[in-house]
């Protein structure tokens, strides 16, 4: 017998209401920001939005708007109240949450007298229990500034300079020196300056002799506005006097005497140079001998050291040698332990150290950014705790462009050049925790009289994505070879080997562990 089309619609809604029930709470959603850069005036309010999709609400969400670190927040709420006590200095009082449309899941932060600091890239962050997304926002800030002031001085030997001066720019803007005729010239010398503010103090200068230029204007233009401002002066005929013999010779012998006086002046100076960098490489090189000296007794003590995928982030992955490790975009099915971290991305070693001394090497390479050092073994894994000696974290950093000892105020390392491969020696009794640049066995920075209790073990961190590991340097054969043992029963735990890509989720939740990336030939010690 055939069945009508329209008896089947019922039930097909019956189906998807069904589902619609049984569907978890905890829904998997996303962030979604602005496509395009949002643009704002110096002095003006300015509002960042983000949207969960599905609109989903975001009353009980944890809501965070950073920069560079999730630790520097612009803007944080939690249980449904805004947590001013986590906000920078910079953004407090002047950052405030737009909540109107929570419940929909659409909210903005309102930055409220936008400064040329606030230029830059900004992440909007979503959390609920234990799924979490985030998305960017970027903000361009710009400024007009001055209108130009051209200021006009006429030199002995006939020329004339013009100086043009303006103020309150922001980004830095272009100069442009025209004729009456529209005809550009460059300027003789240039120069751009940032107030307290950030904004920008242009100065641009050119000299002027060809007495048949009457009209000069001088335009400074904003290329994020494609405004400018032109400002416009007349140079008199009188002032491009004819040139006389004798000053003509007056104005040769002053170069004379002005060129022997440098030259003068440059001998004296190198000497005086020489010398001084001969004290002082006579001082860094007996520094030197006694840094290598420190090295030589450190690696004397070396250990093995390995990963602990318990310990590991779900978005690491480790690789089969238990030595690799690297940062994924997607996030690993991972059962919710208490040793886990789950906000910082990191891992620790398997080893633990309750007195004497150890060395071990990390091979960092050409990493953009990461995290070694040591830790205590009860340290906070969950939430944005900082990483400082406080908090049980002795540990060195790159992060951008800088290396950094993460004290409490974190101190920057002017080092001679980027390391490779990073040397950590632990000296229990004494309380300090030292870091070399192995690739030219330099000192890079000592962390000294730390009180030290109870267990440490190897602590590495990655704060982005890349195609090269964060690899552990095996102990190499030697008079010394000490392998630190924590706990017999975390060398008997079965990890399932997985290839990328395989699906780690199928099975018990229970028996799921970190994936293991099969190590690749090129990527064995030697």
């Amino acid at each position: 017998m055939a069945v009508s089309p329209n008896f089947c619609l019922p039930r097909g809604l019956l189906i998807l209401i069904f589902f619609q029930l049984c569907k978890p709470d905890s829904a998997h959603f996303d962030v979604i920001g602005p496509a395009e850069p949002i643009l704002a005036m110096v002095g003006d309010d300015i509002e960042l939005p983000c949207h969960l999709s599905p609109n989903v609400s975001a009353e009980r969400m944890e809501l965070r708007w950073f920069r560079r670190k999730v630790a520097a927040a612009v803007l944080v709420r939690r249980d449904g109240r805004e947590q001013a006590g986590e906000q920078v200095a910079e953004y407090r009082g002047r950052a405030t949450l737009v909540a109107r449309d929570i419940a929909a899941g659409r909210v903005a932060v309102r930055i409220h007298r936008v400064r040329a600091s606030d230029d830059g890239e900004y992440r909007c962050f979503f959390r609920q229990d234990g799924s979490y997304e985030e998305a960017s926002v970027h903000l361009q800030v710009a400024a007009l500034g001055s209108d130009p002031h051209i200021h006009m001085e006429v030199r002995e030997s006939g020329e004339v300079r013009l100086e043009c001066t303006s103020v309150g720019w922001y980004p830095e803007p272009q100069v442009q020196w025209r004729t009456s005729e529209g005809e550009k010239f460059p300027s003789t010398s240039e120069s751009r300056n940032s107030d307290e503010e950030g904004l920008f103090t242009v100065a641009a200068s050119v000299i002027i002799r060809d007495p048949f230029m009457k009209n000069i204007s001088c335009c400074i233009r904003n290329l994020l506005l494609g405004q400018q401002k032109e400002g416009n002066i007349s140079i008199p005929a009188s002032f491009f006097p004819k040139l006389t013999p004798w000053m003509v010779a007056v104005a040769v012998i002053l170069m004379v005497l002005g060129v022997l006086t440098i030259g003068s002046i440059v001998c004296t100076w190198r000497l005086y140079k020489e010398r001084s960098r001969q004290r002082k490489d006579e001082f860094s090189s007996k520094e030197k001998l006694l840094e290598e000296l420190k090295l030589k007794k450190a690696t004397v003590h070396a250990v093995d050291v390995t990963l602990d995928p318990d310990t590991a982030h779900p978005h690491l992955f480790l690789y089969e040698d238990s030595r690799s490790v690297r940062l994924e975009d997607s996030r690993q099915e991972l059962p919710e332990k208490p040793e886990r971290f789950d906000s910082w991305p990191c891992v620790l070693g398997r080893e633990t150290f309750t007195a004497g001394r150890h060395f071990w090497e990390v091979e960092v390479g050409d990493r953009a950014d990461w995290v070694v050092g040591v830790c205590r073994e009860n340290v906070v894994r969950k939430g944005f705790d900082p990483m400082t000696p406080e908090n049980g974290f002795w540990a060195v950093e790159l992060y951008g462009n800088g290396y950094w000892a993460l004290t409490p105020l974190r101190t920057p390392l002017p080092l001679a050049g980027p390391p490779r491969r990073v040397g950590i020696f632990l000296d229990y009794e004494s309380g300090q925790v030292s870091f070399y640049n192995m690739t030219d066995r330099s000192h890079i920075y000592t962390f000294s009289n730390a009180s030290f209790s109870g267990p440490l073990r190897p602590f590495f961190c990655l704060w982005s994505c890349g195609k090269k590991p964060l690899m552990i340097c095996p102990v190499t054969d030697g008079p010394e070879r000490v392998t630190v043992v924590a706990d017999a029963k975390d060398f008997t735990k079965e990890i399932p080997l997985s290839a990328m890509g395989e699906d780690s989720a199928s099975g018990d939740t229970d028996t799921l562990r970190s994936k293991l990336i099969p190590i690749q030939p090129s990527q064995r010690a030697p």
